[in-house]
């Protein structure tokens, strides 16, 4: 006969509690009063690295770091009085050593008299969450400490955090701005740029160095610079934004200030340069008159008194042409264009013909991009950075000139390399002054304007120059313009 075996409810439960122990993400443990570990679930192998077996049987003050041990006593001297220890934060030792935050919570145990017979401890890892708090109040120090406004804003535009330097700035307390709109900063004429921002920022771009004004609490017009970034939720959709602003008017006053100076000094050396012209002309002139129709009346030190003043007008003649060229950079009525980098080589190269035929010079170069400047000003750069190539050549060989230029970034980086003289390091930066020379005029004519010119053509499309030389050694020129 079949004996049918009796369901028994509480062995149900206990499996079912025991399942629910090990499946838990948190490490559950038990421990008696002495401090023995009884029952230890597989969070709390993977929370502390021991398994069921080793741990089973060991005290827990195993778990303890030293600097703590007496921690321990005092949660068993409350557990003892059937007190519950809740969110006790501290720190344990894994069984590789590594130290790790937890949030403990311990209860007592009773046997069925009601008599606490131990404890039971569950462990959360909060290593995460403490070093996610450690950053978010760096962070925090690092956003109130900044020198410029740093603002976060909803899709809708209302402000919803606001730093100090954002106090500093435009006037408002935190309490103030937090839960206005950020249009209450536009100025009337400038409200349409709003829209457009939030526009942008829906579709996740960022607005980068965005130069506009807004006003302040008092209604004072600052001239600000905007960079605006979408912050996204852990899904990635565009939640909002975060707003850095800085005060550049200050920067702006001191820009046109400086922009103003120019006008008038490049006004003043067009000027004057043209008001030279012409009787520089007449001393060139006269003097070669008096030459040609007397000079058998002269002897020969007047006749060389004659050529030295000759040759002075016509040195002055070029220092005025390179000093027209050099404030002629400046001028922004002309807009830039698309050209073809190799075109403008041509030309330059055309231009140069006898002086690359006289020195018996080798120019080669490899294909060139199409690029947006102003053409007269690639061609000048061509034009002094060959002829200075060809120029200071190497006595003893025929000059070899290579034009090349890769793209990096955002920018196309020109390089005019050469075998000539070369450039001693301490004179590397000193050759691009105005005026500035190595050489006499005897040894290599010219008025010390190329470089400079060259310079400045490159600041006006945020570019540099610099060069790669030694002595006898040769140099390579290399010019960088934004594309």
């Amino acid at each position: 006969m079949n004996e049918t075996k009796a369901f028994d409810p509480s062995t149900k439960a206990l499996e079912l509690l025991s399942a629910i122990v090990d499946s838990s993400d948190d490490a559950i443990i038990s421990k008696n009063l002495d401090g023995t570990i009884t029952s230890w679930n597989k969070s709390a192998e993977r929370l502390f690295g021991y398994t069921e077996a080793e741990a089973i049987g060991q005290p827990v003050s195993m778990l303890i770091p030293k600097d703590r041990l007496d921690e321990e006593p005092k949660i068993i001297a409350r557990i003892r009085q059937g007190d519950r220890v809740d969110h006790f934060e501290t720190i344990r030792r894994r069984k590789d050593g590594k130290l790790i935050d937890i949030s403990l919570t311990i209860s007592p145990v009773r046997d069925p008299e009601g008599n606490v017979i131990g404890a039971s401890k569950i462990a959360r890892d909060t290593s995460a969450l403490k070093q996610a708090e450690k950053t978010s109040r760096l962070l925090s120090a690092i956003v109130d400490s900044s020198d410029d406004a740093i603002i976060s804003k909803n899709l809708d535009g209302t402000i919803t955090s606001w730093n100090k330097s954002a106090e500093r700035l435009f006037g408002y307390t935190e309490a103030e701005a937090i839960g206005q709109p950020v249009s209450m900063l536009i100025p009337k004429d400038r409200l349409e740029e709003e829209p457009k921002i939030l526009s942008r920022l829906r579709n996740g771009e960022r607005v980068d160095h965005f130069e506009t004004v807004r006003r302040r609490k008092d209604g004072t017009l600052l001239n600000i610079s905007l960079t605006i970034s979408p912050i996204k939720n852990s899904n990635g959709i565009v939640v909002g934004a975060s707003k850095i602003a800085r005060d550049i008017t200050e920067r702006k006053r001191i820009d046109d200030e400086i922009r103003r100076a120019n006008r008038d000094l490049e006004q003043f050396a067009f000027s004057a340069s043209h008001d030279l012209q012409e009787p520089l002309r007449n001393v060139k002139i006269y003097s070669e008159l008096l030459n040609q129709r007397f000079r058998h009346h002269f002897d020969g030190e007047a006749l060389e008194y004659l050529g030295y003043l000759y040759e002075g007008a016509t040195r002055m003649e070029n220092l005025i042409r390179d000093l027209l060229a050099y404030t002629a950079v400046g001028e922004v009525s002309a807009a830039v264009e698309e050209i073809d980098a190799n075109a403008v080589l041509t030309s330059a190269l055309k231009t140069l013909d006898s002086v690359v035929a006289a020195s018996a010079a080798e120019v080669t170069f490899d294909p060139l991009p199409h690029l947006s400047m102003r053409r007269v000003h690639l061609y000048q750069l061509f034009q002094n950075l060959i002829g200075n190539a060809i120029k200071y050549r190497a006595k003893d060989a025929s000059p070899k000139i290579h034009i090349a230029c890769v793209q990096k970034n955002d920018a196309y980086e020109f390089s005019v390399s050469d075998n000539g003289i070369g450039i001693a390091p301490p004179y590397r930066e000193t050759i691009f002054g105005l005026f500035k020379r190595l050489h006499t005029t005897q040894e290599y004519p010219g008025t010390g304007i190329g470089l400079a010119i060259c310079q400045r053509i490159v600041e006006q499309y945020n570019g540099r120059i610099w060069v790669e030389s030694e002595l006898n050694k040769g140099s390579i020129f290399r010019f960088t313009i934004r594309s």
